[in-house]
């Protein structure tokens, strides 16, 4: 089986009420380093987190979260130019979520990508003559079956012309 490529996030989700502490935690960090960055570049990595392991509605609810509730820290400290940060906090949560959205998308591809390559993958050990499968644990079953547990494939029986002619001759004239 081939490895995961190094830069791709490791798979598996997590419950989205997890980002709501993450999301605190970057708020809190931000709060108290000072309110000199213009565009606080840590904010899209929880979103990013969120959005690839917990899907875009929670990136989404996070990458507006936290930039508005980061300027309301932010007035509360101190007095502020309102529209300046007003646009500055729209900016930086628009340019945030699509991030979010574009994370959640490359997550949702590539785990679809991973189930495909799953049932693709691998050699089947088939029998020539009455097409079972040996499964994992040595034992030989129906093809229907065992593609059937691997899959979401389903199966309906027929008849091509040549076994029809062969197993029952006469029955194509009708």
């Amino acid at each position: 089986m081939n490895q995961r490529p190094w830069w791709l996030l490791p798979p598996g989700s997590v419950n989205p009420l997890w980002w709501i502490p993450i999301g605190a935690a970057v708020l809190a960090a931000d709060f108290f380093l000072g309110p000199s960055p213009m565009f606080p570049v840590i904010y899209s990595l929880p979103v990013i987190l969120a959005a690839w392991y917990s899907g875009r509605w929670p990136a989404l609810a996070l990458s507006l979260a936290v930039p508005i509730l980061r300027l309301a820290l932010l007035l509360a400290r101190a007095p502020v130019d309102l529209p300046a940060q007003e646009g500055a906090t729209l900016l930086r949560g628009v340019v945030i979520a699509f991030m979010g959205l574009w994370f959640a998308r490359l997550g949702a591809l590539e785990r679809d990508l991973a189930r495909q390559v799953k049932v693709l993958e691998g050699l089947l050990p088939i029998c020539s003559y009455c097409k079972n499968i040996r499964n994992e644990r040595g034992a030989w079953e129906q093809i229907e079956g065992y593609i059937s547990r691997k899959s979401e494939a389903e199966f309906s029986h027929g008849m091509c012309p040549a076994c029809a002619a062969l197993h029952h001759p006469g029955m194509m004239d009708e």
